[in-house]
């Protein structure tokens, strides 16, 4: 190792001008005839999406592609440096699946021959469409003791952008929770929608909320009718379904305009075998009304 080092420091040393102005000739040599050769390079390029008509949305597609450049180095240098892409002309597109030829694509280089590694892509479009949509507000926490939340009411119409065929199936959206904890008096807040990906667009992206609260109250009511949900085909027999007596509880003017026709109960028996069952109650309400006590609190059931 130490003779190696004095060689090469020998080097340098002994008529050291001449020595680099000759490794700087063999250099320039050397590129020269690199540059003017031919020789291949591969590397993986981004595919930009063009003239889509604004009828339609992108819902899946290639991002990137292998190519193989082939040409003269001095043109391959540029290439290099230049980063280039693939374009993808969207004009001629119909909805749902198109299998595109990549010798369609165009790669805005000079001088060189282009290879793509697939032969073809897969471009997925869809209609873009807008609809009114429901959103569904969480809510989080409670207000202060004596008081409950009396309605949830949306300031603005909610309107959702995006693929028709995620749209068409989509009727309400979750927003971000809403935290009521402790509050005391009616109030007004902006709330954002959860993210729902990039296809899908908000309008508007916050909207306003307004949570009304009133003072809790509490109300009897009797003789509510249990349904029976049954499998088609499947018998059932309860004694006395109905419940004698429910105490409900929420705000007060919620409670006042609720009648024995808003409380469903109900039992289901469509994932039991045929037997004898003691079975309690679903109840349901409207929103933000509680359950305080019912009776009885199991039915006895016969499935056969």
């Amino acid at each position: 190792m130490f003779k190696v080092l004095s060689a090469v420091a020998k080097f340098f040393t002994i008529e050291p001008a001449r020595k680099i102005l000759a490794l700087i000739f063999a250099f320039a040599l050397w590129l020269f005839v690199a540059i003017d050769g031919i020789y291949n390079y591969e590397r993986e390029i981004p595919v930009q999406y063009t003239n889509l008509s604004d009828k339609y949305m992108l819902v899946d597609s290639v991002p990137k592609l292998k190519v193989i450049f082939n040409g003269k180095g001095k043109v391959l240098i540029n290439v290099w440096a230049y980063r280039p892409r693939a374009i993808c002309s969207l004009a001629e597109v119909v909805p749902g699946k198109n299998v595109i030829s990549t010798k369609d694509l165009i790669i805005p280089v000079k001088d060189v021959n282009v290879n793509f590694e697939a032969k073809y892509i897969n471009v997925e479009v869809d209609e873009r469409i807008a609809k009114v949509i429901h959103p569904v507000i969480p809510i989080k926490g409670t207000p202060r003791s004596g008081l409950s939340i009396a309605a949830v009411e949306t300031q603005d119409t909610l309107v959702v952008t995006g693929p028709k065929v995620i749209l068409q199936k989509l009727s309400e959206f979750t927003t971000e929770s809403l935290d009521v904890t402790n509050h005391s008096v009616t109030f007004e807040k902006k709330i954002r929608m959860e993210s729902a990906g990039e296809l899908i667009k908000f309008s508007p992206e916050n909207i306003r909320v307004k949570i009304v609260i009133d003072s809790t109250d509490r109300r009897v009511f009797n003789d509510i009718l249990v349904a029976v949900v049954k499998n088609i085909g499947q018998n059932v027999r309860g004694l006395s379904l109905h419940i004698d007596t429910i105490v409900v509880a929420g705000a007060r003017s919620v409670l006042s305009n609720l009648n024995k026709q808003n409380i469903i109960a109900r039992i289901r028996t469509t994932d039991l075998v045929p037997g004898e069952y003691y079975l309690s109650p679903e109840i349901i309400l409207p929103d933000f009304l509680t359950v305080l006590y019912y009776t009885p609190q199991r039915f006895r059931v016969f499935v056969y």
